[in-house]
């Protein structure tokens, strides 16, 4: 009896051990499945808001995307509409899921300090499936100058912005230069009609014509015309008319094109940039610039020989990042971002991309993705920043950080962090930090602020604020980023640096008691800072410019690796270029000023980064060059592709940094060229030299360009000169040559001290001499022509004519010491 029970005991424990295992693993299943049905899965929609548009000349030009946030003047620059006489300004409306119930408008002037009109727009026009609306502009405004204009329309649903330049003017010669530019674009696609553009082509044996990535005029007729691959127009172009003064025009055409290859379609995004000049015997064609990239498209041959073809492409628009166990690749390639498996079954997944079915849409490029890290396991930590044209942020720019989730196939949406700003400006502190530590701190750099945020809390902290983009560098990796003290009073009374180690939260502060110091950039991770004595901390260069004494490079613990330093000499316009510190070494003269005694360049043999080992570019038959990365040997197996499976909305959140930008201690310089912005620089000549090669121009802090390539007459001489310079000699008195701008009553006064003469000589068109100095002496250029120069004395009286490549010698020989005036 006792063992029988003994066995049922057993018996019964077993049983019971049964059931509750069996209880435990319903309860993990249903939990399992519980916690999958409560995650939130979503959509990347397709675009739904409406997009206004211009209708002139024949075109349909200028499409205006909607913005859900109020831009102020950041988009200020996307184009330029040329009005009719009667100021009625018609607009079209492609309303897709939104119908315009309501509009109004708002004219204000570019820095937006005066607002010049406002009023509702009756006129909503709707004629089947088209849309119109006509801008009821009043005789307030000024001819021949810009403002800006934004529309607000009312879809019941939502409010939205849209943003133009306009001009009013006599001078609308738009029609011309727009067909000039639209034809060139449509003829490169045959190259019998072709035959009437080689009268603008400046080919030339330094042009690369192996590659269809970057095409401009000095490539031969046959590449501009797409080589030999029967590349045809893939559905409509759109054109943005970038910049017009009446003279001279920025225009913009972007489209999709398309060949084949032994029966496989290949698409490609293209954007052509023109710089054109008007003249009433001729238009000049003072720039040309074609931008082509492949679409990743799958294609059967793309992973062979160790190598997986991304096709044709400039190295801008590709990234690479692989995993530290070299298992996962994620690269973007045209702003779409995929990841490449390695291993005994190669995968390639596409992860994110803003591609539509519209091409309106596709090709409103204002977005792009960074990579901040692939984990071993092939998750995928990134940003996608500026205009976002498709999903549930449509109409917004900002920034949004994604993870991908291999195991999952699943894109999470963290959270976006809105900001009224350009898209190139955001991809312009974007490029500066967006650093993301392995605990997943993300850090970033906005405004003159550095940041950071907790992405498992949604936590943001401060790290430094009130930074000008001068007193702060990050390093390549921007794991280290390095600022001067943003309490001094300006970029050369800093006597502290401080270095962080983002990865590790380690905070160095280099202090010198004795002299100040400056920040002057990263090679690689090494940081290197300018050295300046006490005694010269107020001694400016002609070229606006305090030099150092001493050149400090140091290791990422800031142990000093080399001091650069000569007796007697100092350094300025110091450059850091990569692995290259450019800079021009001076020494005190007589007068107290500084002499001139050559350039020097200090070159580092440290080796390249990760991405540019694995990031090649290799020979494809009529494709010409095209991009790869490097892979493992798949012998004869295929690539498996496929596009991530979810997209989870669970965790977003949105982010409100509410800070504010830190205020200028120094006059900026905003350059520009070829439809894009290219950055601000704290002197004239800095700004001049990032654009002069592709026709830019440049703007002030007001958005007034003080400079521009393509708006310079062939022959140009100053009426009254005599009475001019005696004005001139006035301003001069009370001017500070060594300031980089100025105002003097009515007057504009610019230190263009390093800018080369023919550049310089853009200042006489805008009616007043342009001064040169020469031994310390000044004299007037009064006019030019394609031959010579005419210099005048101080006096206005004494004229000297010189031939140009003797005068270019005699200023560069004087360091190009210019002084401009503008009205």
């Amino acid at each position: 009896m006792k063992k029988h029970t003994i066995n049922l005991i057993k018996r019964t424990l077993f049983m019971s051990g049964i059931f509750i295992a069996a209880l435990l693993v319903y309860f993990f299943i249903s939990f399992k499945s519980m916690e999958h049905a409560i995650e939130v899965y979503s959509t990347l929609d397709e675009s739904k808001l409406p997009v206004l548009y211009v209708e002139t000349n024949g075109y349909i030009i200028n499409p205006m995307h909607a913005y859900i946030q109020d831009m102020g003047n950041k988009a200020v620059r996307d184009m330029i509409t040329i009005l009719p006489e009667d100021r009625q300004l018609k607009l079209n409306i492609w309303e897709y899921d939104h119908t315009a119930i309501s509009a109004k408008y708002e004219i204000r002037s570019l820095n937006l300090e005066q607002l010049i009109e406002k009023g509702d727009i009756k006129s909503i026009d709707k004629d089947g499936n088209n849309t119109s609306i006509i801008v009821p502009i009043q005789n307030l405004i000024k001819k021949d100058q810009q403002y800006l204009l934004k529309v607000i329309l009312d879809t019941g649903e939502k409010t939205l912005n849209y943003y133009t330049r306009i001009l009013w003017t006599d001078k609308d010669h738009t029609k011309e230069l727009e067909d000039i530019a639209i034809g060139f674009t449509l003829c490169t696609f045959d190259k019998n009609e072709a035959k009437n553009l080689s009268t603008y082509l400046e080919s030339n044996n330094i042009a690369d014509n192996n590659t269809l990535a970057h095409i401009d005029l000095h490539n031969s007729f046959n590449q501009i015309t797409w080589s030999d691959t029967e590349m045809k127009l893939s559905g409509q172009y759109y054109v943005t008319l970038k910049e017009y003064d009446g003279l001279m025009s920025e225009i913009q055409i972007q489209y999709e094109s398309e060949m084949e290859d032994e029966g496989e379609k290949t698409v490609f995004d293209n954007e052509d940039n023109y710089v054109l000049r008007y003249d009433p015997s001729r238009i000049y064609i003072m720039d040309f610039d074609r931008k082509t990239h492949e679409v990743y498209n799958k294609k059967s041959d793309s992973a062979k020989n160790k190598k997986l073809i991304l096709g044709i492409g400039n190295d801008e628009d590709i990234s690479v990042v692989t995993s530290e166990n070299k298992d996962y690749i994620a690269f973007k390639s045209n702003k779409d971002l995929w990841i490449y498996e390695q291993g005994k079954n190669p995968k390639a997944t596409e992860i994110f991309t803003l591609r539509t079915n519209d091409s309106l849409r596709q090709n409103y490029d204002k977005h792009d993705i960074k990579i901040l890290s692939v984990e071993e396991n092939g998750n995928v930590n990134f940003l996608l920043y500026g205009y976002i044209n498709r999903g549930q942020h449509e109409g917004k720019t900002g920034i949004v950080y994604y993870t991908y989730d291999y195991a999952k196939e699943t894109v999470i949406e963290n959270f976006i962090i809105p900001l009224a700003e350009s898209y190139e400006v955001i991809k312009n502190n974007v490029n500066r930090l967006a650093y993301l530590t392995k605990d997943k701190r993300l850090y970033m750099y906005y405004k003159g602020n550095i940041f950071g945020i907790d992405t498992n809390s949604f936590e943001v902290f401060m790290v430094e604020s009130g930074l000008n983009d001068i007193e702060f560098a990050s390093s390549e990796s921007q794991r280290y980023v390095a600022y001067q003290d943003p309490k001094e009073e300006d970029i050369y009374h800093s006597r502290k640096i401080t270095h962080i180690d983002l990865e590790n939260n380690i905070k160095i502060d280099i202090l010198k008691n004795d002299s100040y110091i400056r920040v002057l950039g990263f090679n690689q991770d090494d940081l290197i800072y300018g050295e300046i004595d006490e005694g010269n901390a107020e001694s400016f260069t002609y070229d606006s410019d305090i030099p150092v004494s001493a050149i400090h490079i140091t290791d990422a613990e800031t142990n000093e690796k080399t001091e650069y330093k000569k007796e007697g000499l100092y350094f300025t316009n110091i450059f850091v270029d990569g692995i290259r510190i450019k800079f021009d070494e001076i020494e005190n003269s007589v007068n107290g000023n500084y002499r001139f005694v050559k350039s020097e360049t200090i070159i580092s043999n440290k080796n390249t980064n990760e991405e540019s080992e694995v990031l090649g570019t290799t020979n494809s038959g009529k494709y010409g060059k095209v991009k790869y990365i490097e892979i493992n040997d798949i012998g004869n197996k295929e690539v498996r592709y496929q596009t991530a499976k979810n997209y989870s909305i669970e965790r977003a959140s949105n982010i409100e940094l509410n800070i504010s930008e830190a205020s200028e201690k120094n006059h900026v310089f905003y350059a520009y060229s070829l439809g894009h912005y290219r950055g601000k620089e704290r002197t004239l000549r800095d700004a001049y030299r990032k654009v002069h090669d592709d026709y830019g121009y440049v703007i002030n802090e007001d958005g007034d360009i003080i400079w521009n390539r393509a708006d310079k007459s062939a022959i140009v001489k100053i009426n009254k000169a005599s009475d001019k310079i005696t004005e001139i000699s006035q301003l001069l008195a009370n001017a500070n040559v060594k300031e980089t701008i100025q105002k003097i009553d009515e007057y504009t006064v610019l230190n263009a001290t390093g800018m080369d003469m023919i550049s310089a000589l853009y200042y006489l068109n805008k009616g007043y001499p342009l001064i040169a100095y020469t031994n310390d002496e000044i004299n007037y250029i009064t006019a030019y022509d394609q031959r010579n120069i005419t210099l005048t004395d101080i006096n206005g009286n004494s004229q000297t004519v010189m031939g140009r490549d003797d005068a270019e010698k005699l200023f560069e020989s004087n360091r190009n010491r210019f002084i401009a005036i503008l009205p």
